[in-house]
């Protein structure tokens, strides 16, 4: 039986960022009691790697250092889901319309801080490139490339792209890069087809209930 942490991360694509999928590993946000996805150390190492943040062998390395050092392990998984809910709660903001939490904004910058002091400038083939600084991957690297990724989608026009599904308990981020700007739902496939769903049944109960009236 395949190892659960080969699989690749579901939903991964489905935000058009890390940073906005990063933000989508709390499922059902706007639940009542949404779904925690990084249930464990090994669940942020799984995403950084079906996000290519990670290499293979690198995960696997870093979930063998996990295993030695559990409590270590626990404290970075407990700030990548404090940087997470901050980026969302940005996100959010945006979405509203609102002005920016400066608590989520401060806390996105520390972690933005985190990642360049880990990040340099190396040759490569079409001049130089930002590359990580340390050979053995750092167990924070997900959470850092998340929190560069949101940085740029927020200092640049793409923040205006920043969107949430339209289902009323998903709260799913993603970037509208539709040409009309109109994308509704985090997935056509699972939201979209069963909000339609949900208006087909309505229409066709309230066209029943007018009948036998």
């Amino acid at each position: 039986m395949k190892d659960p942490f080969e699989r690749p991360w579901h939903g991964i694509g489905v935000g058009g960022s890390t940073a906005l999928d990063f933000a989508n590993t709390l499922d059902w946000r706007l639940r009542d009691q949404p779904i925690e996805l990084f249930k464990t150390f090994p669940d942020l190492l799984r995403f950084g790697r079906s996000v290519a943040v990670l290499e293979p062998r690198e995960a696997r390395r870093l979930r063998r250092w996990a295993e030695a050092h559990p409590a270590a392990a626990k404290r970075v998984l407990d700030e990548g889901k404090e940087v997470r809910e901050a980026m969302a709660a940005i996100f959010q903001a945006l979405v509203d319309g609102k002005a920016l939490p400066p608590g989520s904004v401060r806390q996105l910058e520390e972690a933005y801080r985190a990642a360049s002091t880990a990040r340099a400038l190396r040759p490569s083939d079409v001049g130089v490139a930002w590359v990580w600084r340390e050979a053995s991957p750092e167990p924070h690297r997900p959470i850092w490339a998340a929190a560069l990724d949101a940085a740029q989608i927020l200092t640049s026009p793409e923040s205006a792209r920043v969107r949430q599904c339209g289902d009323a308990e998903c709260g799913w981020f993603f970037l509208d890069t539709s040409r009309n700007r109109t994308r509704r739902w985090c997935s056509m496939k699972a939201c979209g087809n069963r909000n339609k769903a949900r208006r087909f049944y309505s229409r066709a109960t309230a066209k029943r209930s007018a009948v036998s009236d």
